[in-house]
């Protein structure tokens, strides 16, 4: 993963203004384009991704695993009526109150939570976030009716919120924004094979239906909860908190430490800064980019034509297979966001591509695909293009994410930033399941009016934020707009 990262990377530019380190010695060393160069820069850099970026990759797709849980049980043994809808009694709108009531508290505790990664350490409160998540997740194999279902997923919605904002906001103690692009997407591509992950697992656990005496939909729950409590206890021994840890950043050597720190862009978060500062918070919602990014992260929430959580209902219900088919019908759709993600990534990162551009043009995909949705009936035709908004609406926000941060400025200002980013990409876990209930199936032309109009929003408002942070959509690459 190190290697295909910085392959793909440009010279990396040395910190232009001197900055001071230590030089183990009597004396003082300052750091220029002279004193650290490329390869130095890129040898430290391989060291850390070795160190912290296959173990955030690996516990990453295991959250979105749990995440992908609810939509797989929700077509788990249907045509046996061992599913969980007929085994407790759910009406349409009651599934549609399990799905969004995760969402509630894992929307409110996410500033709260990132907040408290620096508060405390990220090795312990990622640790934090995983056991308990995994906990409340098997506890979804007791549940006997529909308020037993409520509490679960509001429980796992409160100790899962944090986990996406805080490695995000972690990784920009370690790296530059523009640094970030590649290894965000290089962990949300990976994520992907949660979908391929889950979608077999689904498969097979079908079979295990009454094994136990347990149904197919509860061994899913167990099985989906175990790993995130075994990777969680190891996470506090395996990441690294900062750059500037001896403790544990003894992987690094005093001058490395320094140089990563100082290298940082002129406002990135810092261990010795404060957690809270209310002018920084201040500042956060005063600034006009805040709003302007608000409006493609809903536009992309709401427009999204496919969200994870009802893709396998939405297959299913395109009439040419069977439940536990459709369930695996979702992997085509992970490797085609993983191909996506990955390629934008890469052109975007090598200074190719205008990210605002490719979020400009993948949400004119998106908007197209949705238009069709509406007025194809044809079943393959139908699955095709749900594949194709897929893997579109999902890449979107993720090429942007190192530009939210790069607008940000302080310690407080980077972690409530994209906690509040993170929040807003999530608030179609409220409205997605009213958007996308089940009796607007099979067809979902409302579903579908419904997101496209949303998605015209959210073109205007990347217009809008392109212009503001001076990337103007219409300048296709890098090389013509202005730098940070």
């Amino acid at each position: 993963m190190s290697e295909a990262i910085h392959d793909t990377e440009n010279a990396l530019e040395a910190s232009s203004s001197r900055s001071k380190i230590d030089d183990e010695g009597d004396g003082e060393e300052y750091l220029n384009a002279t004193s650290v160069t490329d390869d130095e820069l890129k040898r430290i850099q391989r060291k850390i991704d070795l160190r912290i970026m296959p173990w955030i990759c690996l516990t990453y797709m295991f959250m979105r695993l749990n995440v992908n849980t609810v939509g797989n049980i929700a077509i788990v043994n249907t045509e046996q009526k061992h599913d969980i809808k007929t085994q407790l009694h759910l009406s349409p709108s009651q599934w549609a109150w399990v799905i969004s009531c995760f969402y509630y508290t894992y929307m409110g505790i996410e500033p709260f939570s990132t907040l408290m990664m620096k508060k405390t350490s990220p090795s312990f409160w990622i640790s934090r976030i995983m056991v308990s998540w995994g906990i409340v997740a098997c506890c979804g194999a007791a549940v006997q009716n529909y308020g037993g279902l409520i509490t679960v997923r509001t429980l796992l919605g409160a100790t899962e919120g944090g986990f996406f904002p805080c490695i995000l906001y972690y990784l920009a103690f370690w790296f530059r924004p523009e640094e970030i692009t590649l290894r965000i997407c290089f962990m949300l591509a990976c994520s992907t094979f949660s979908g391929i992950i889950s979608g077999f697992i689904s498969y097979g656990v079908a079979f295990a239906d009454d094994r136990g005496h347990l149904s197919g939909w509860r061994w899913l729950f167990i099985i989906e909860g175990l790993p995130p409590i075994i990777l969680g206890l190891l996470t506090i021994l395996v990441l690294p908190d900062y750059p500037d840890s001896k403790a544990t950043a003894n992987f690094l050597t005093e001058r490395e430490r320094h140089i990563i720190k100082e290298r940082l862009y002129d406002g990135a978060p810092e261990k010795a800064s404060r957690t809270w500062n209310t002018r920084q918070a201040i500042d956060v919602l005063w600034n006009p980019t805040f709003w302007s990014f608000a409006g493609i992260w809903v536009g992309n929430a709401l427009g999204n034509p496919t969200p994870s959580f009802v893709l396998p209902t939405v297959i299913f219900e395109l009439g040419f297979t069977n439940s536990n088919i459709s369930n695996v019908l979702t992997v085509p759709t992970s490797v085609a966001i993983f191909l996506t993600l990955v390629t934008c990534a890469i052109m975007v990162r090598k200074d190719i591509w205008n990210p605002f551009c490719v979020a400009f043009v993948l949400q004119l995909i998106n908007l197209i695909c949705c238009i069709i949705l509406m007025t194809v009936k044809q079943p393959i035709v139908r699955y095709i293009f749900i594949l194709i908004a897929r893997s579109a609406s999902n890449t979107v926000v993720n090429i942007l994410w190192p530009s939210r941060v790069a607008a940000l400025r302080g310690t407080t200002a980077v972690g409530l930033g994209i906690a509040l980013s993170n929040v807003l990409s999530n608030i179609d876990g409220l409205i997605g399941p009213l958007i996308f209930s089940t009796v607007y199936g099979p067809s979902y032309h409302v579903s579908y009016s419904i997101c496209a109009g949303i998605l015209s929003v959210g073109i205007v408002s990347i217009v809008v934020t392109g212009a503001l942070v001076g990337r103007p959509v219409l300048r296709t690459s890098w090389f013509h707009c202005n730098s940070h």
